[in-house]
């Protein structure tokens, strides 16, 4: 039998925010996402620098064009930077860009173990993610069930479940190993599901 290994049960530092937009603001980028439902596309996963569909790792939609939401939202990402570098024990880098998406999360939608850094072949001069923020919405009362987020620990097994609370923000760095449990929303329709703004602090 082997040895446990000594990562296990080490987690990488996370945070959450409730109330982050607040209900107004949460509100209008939810019915934006709604109202753009004709435009959401499937995800694609990054391969050297191209998109590529693979329902075996993740099924979701996803909208990159966020309209007026877009710099509002950078603007109060970026204003978060500093204090999580302390908190995370991460070395302060100006954020040379940021990326963002919406993406919704219908019945069997699902996103496998994975890291948002880009590495190796994949790793662009300022396009490295240093830090990813999960942003969630979705239409009260809530219709699907699922879709936490798990966040792994350095060993692999355990993990941290965390629900996708409308109107929240999630934090973590984003060499952190997570998962988007599959989601469950049957009889529901496209504005049902689950949603999160997806924005990326890079580096």
């Amino acid at each position: 039998m082997s040895e446990p290994s000594f990562l296990a049960g080490r987690f990488l530092p996370h945070r959450i925010l409730p109330g982050w937009l607040g209900e107004t603001q949460a509100a209008r980028l939810l019915a934006y996402g709604l109202a753009a439902e004709t435009r959401f596309t499937p995800t694609k996963l990054n391969d050297h620098g191209t998109g590529r569909l693979d329902a075996v790792v993740r099924q979701s939609r996803v909208l990159k064009d966020l309209g007026p939401f877009a710099g509002p939202l950078r603007r109060k990402a970026l204003a978060l930077q500093a204090g999580l570098e302390t908190a995370f024990d991460m070395p302060h880098t100006s954020a040379n860009s940021t990326q963002m998406e919406m993406v919704a999360h219908g019945d069997g939608a699902f996103y496998r173990p994975h890291t948002d850094t880009y590495t190796g072949d994949e790793y662009t001069p300022g396009g490295r993610r240093r830090m990813t923020m999960v942003y969630y919405l979705h239409r009260k009362p809530r219709v699907f069930t699922g879709g936490r987020l798990r966040l792994f620990d350095l060993g692999g097994d355990q993990s941290i479940e965390i629900e996708p609370t409308h109107d929240s923000l999630l934090i973590f760095p984003s060499s952190a190993n997570h998962e988007v449990e599959t989601i469950s929303c049957p009889h529901g329709a496209f504005a049902d599901g689950r949603f999160a703004v997806n924005i990326w602090l890079c580096g």
